[in-house]
């Protein structure tokens, strides 16, 4: 973005903050540049070939008009007149003759959060495309979660082999995405989560647990003020996310040993309170996850026990930064206004951040996003916070493509634009529309799931051994073969696109590995090597085949969006489930010959799966072996 582009788009700002309320009749017009480029990427974005005259004026809230071949936008700010450029594209794709919109935004500040931590970190290419689509929405911020996926000049191991992003990066990002209207927000982590920087022997000093850094150590806040200064550099924001959740055992590991125990509050305000001071020196407003001070006043360590009490010592200590809540789990009303209400009493702004359900395994969460985000952004709205993030954590090394759940962003920007009005039809249409793809295939990508509840029996199905499946028991397979088959009927319709090819290789597979476990069983049960003999010798070879086709699609749609880095693990996931099912098959062709006496992995009865599972990743369906 040029210098030019950069003041044209600053002065639309000035303006903005000047308009009096007049959205339909004002005469202040967007710079021509502006227009030109924002019009072109949402319709480059949406399919749109509309090239008749389109005024654009600046004004509070958005309103569209259409009529005989002209059309007229009037948009507070750049990401506005982006979201009337897809509001105009969509209604004349559905070949209205006149149109008249007008809407005001519930959230001052809306827009998507996204992990770049867990192996998956977008090229830059990927995340214009994204910028795209978020500023399509009307949304007006992005945040990019990078544990230690950037670059810090005075620490070579962090982000090392990881895909980190180099100053020249984020500036070309946060200069694009600028230019569409989305600020580019840094999140990063200066306590826990950054167990990837910390497992080089270099930075062990620095540790307070595996994951956590050692508080009151002067080379911490040495690491953390390299950090900032390093982002001050790259990044226009002058907000920032300072990370702090989840730091389990802070305090209580290197730091105990040295300093004996200490109140984890006192502990925690005061580090909190030093990385602030370093943000201020930087010119950085900061948030921070808030979990840590309710798990701290929790009897069980629990974010979301209703009974956490937080000493009003503690909240008149606090730091001046925001806190954000973050919840992607209920979906009753009342627990999210009770917690938003919780932390209103802790005098500093809320921020909310939901989620997209992207962690789940392999395909977006559909069920569980709708049932938990329609219950939460209504209560949003009620308590006016300002400030709302949709989340995409890649847990478990990124398995969904981010912009496989492009369509489920709809949920927050239409409720942000729509409010009450908003209903399931709008958000499938916006999707629809945004993606190119039905909602009828974004429903049979949810198949993979089980309705609104995080039970991954499809991710284990991929993953998980043919001779002894660690899966729910609550799970009926026959139904799940049912729902995949469903699934892949509705897919066929689009086969060729690469998303959908890709997930109806992943239906197929898990179908197949399901069947052949539950014949597996069967067949030696009842003795019968014969079957054995067919399973081994025909089915396994085609799921061995179905693998390698899902594999070399995942690759070809990690490729498209993300660094090389990070894909290795998935690569090397593929390579075990195709090895163990060749041994599987080798096992069960010698026992039908009778080189084997017995199979010991089908000799014992099926027990209730009865271990933790955790978050369910990978390692938790592949072995019992702990």
């Amino acid at each position: 973005m040029g210098k030019s582009e950069n003041q044209c788009d600053n002065k639309c700002d000035n303006i903005r903050n000047e308009i009096d309320g007049r959205s339909d009749s004002a005469t202040i017009l967007f710079p021509e540049e502006t227009v030109r480029r924002v019009r072109s990427r949402v319709f480059s974005q949406v399919r749109c070939a509309f090239s008749g005259e389109i005024e654009a004026g600046v004004g509070k809230g958005l309103f569209v008009e259409y009529a005989d071949g002209r059309a007229k936008i009037t948009a507070q700010e750049i990401s506005s007149l982006a979201r009337g450029f897809f509001l105009l594209a969509m209604a004349l794709r559905e070949g209205r003759a006149e149109i008249s919109i007008r809407q005001e935004k519930c959230f001052k500040d809306v827009g998507p959060y996204v992990d770049m931590s867990r192996g998956g970190v977008m090229h830059v290419p990927a995340l214009k495309r994204y910028v795209d689509q978020v500023a399509a929405l009307g949304m007006n911020v992005l945040m990019l979660y990078t544990e230690e996926t950037y670059t810090i000049p005075e620490q070579p191991y962090f982000g090392y082999l990881r895909g980190r992003y180099s100053p020249d990066e984020l500036r070309e990002i946060d200069a694009y995405a600028a230019s569409m209207g989305v600020e580019l927000i840094p999140s990063i982590q200066t306590l826990a989560h950054l167990g990837q920087f910390l497992q080089w022997m270099p930075v062990d000093h620095l540790k307070d647990t595996n994951t956590c850094l050692m508080i009151d150590e002067p080379e911490t806040y040495e690491l953390i003020e390299s950090m900032l200064r390093a982002l001050r550099a790259c990044f226009s924001s002058r907000r920032i996310h300072i990370g702090m959740d989840e730091a389990h055992g802070v305090g209580l590991a290197r730091y105990f040993e040295k300093h004996g125990l200490v109140d984890r509050f006192e502990l925690l305000n005061r580090h909190v309170g030093r990385v602030v001071d370093i943000c201020k020196k930087y010119e950085f407003e900061p948030m921070m996850w808030s979990d840590m001070y309710f798990r701290l006043g929790s009897k069980t360590g629990e974010y979301y026990d209703l009974e956490s009490n937080i000493p009003q010592s503690v909240i008149n200590s606090l730091p001046d930064v925001a806190m954000v809540y973050w919840d992607y789990y209920h979906t009753d009303a009342a627990v999210y206004d009770f917690m938003i209400s919780a932390h209103e009493q802790m005098g500093r702004p809320v921020v909310f951040a939901g989620g997209v359900w992207t962690w789940s395994g392999f395909l977006p969460h559909v069920a569980l996003t709708r049932e938990t985000m329609n219950a939460a952004l209504g209560v949003c709205a009620a308590h006016k916070v300002s400030t709302v993030l949709a989340t995409q954590w890649g847990d478990d090394a990124t398995e969904t493509n981010y912009f496989l759940a492009s369509n489920q962003l709809a949920l927050f920007s239409e409720y942000c634009w729509r409010g009450a009005d908003c209903s399931d039809e709008d958000v499938a249409n916006v999707g629809a529309f945004l993606t190119g793809l039905s909602d009828a295939c974004f429903e049979a990508f949810g198949a993979f799931y089980e309705g609104a509840i995080d039970r991954r029996t499809g991710k284990g199905l991929i993953y998980g051994d043919l001779l002894y499946p660690l899966i729910s028991e609550k799970s009926d397979l026959n139904e799940r073969i049912e729902a995949y088959e469903n699934a892949r009927k509705i897919l066929q319709t689009q086969k060729e696109r690469p998303d959908c090819r890709y997930a109806d290789y992943l239906f197929e597979l898990a179908a197949g590995k399901a069947r052949a476990i539950q014949d597996i069983r069967r067949l030696y049960e009842a003795g019968d090597k014969d079957g054995l003999r067919i399973i081994a010798e025909g089915r396994i070879p085609e799921l061995i085949r179905t693998t390698r086709l899902l594999r070399d699609a995942h690759r070809c749609q990690w490729e498209s969006t993300f660094k090389r880095n990070g894909w290795e693990e998935l690569a090397l996931r593929y390579g075990a489930i195709i090895g163990r099912m060749e041994d599987v098959a080798d096992a069960l062709k010698r026992y039908a010959a009778g080189e084997l006496s017995t199979l010991a992995e089908l000799d014992e009865k099926p027990l209730p799966v009865a271990r933790k599972l955790g978050m369910q990743f990978y390692n938790v369906y592949v072995t019992p072996q702990y």
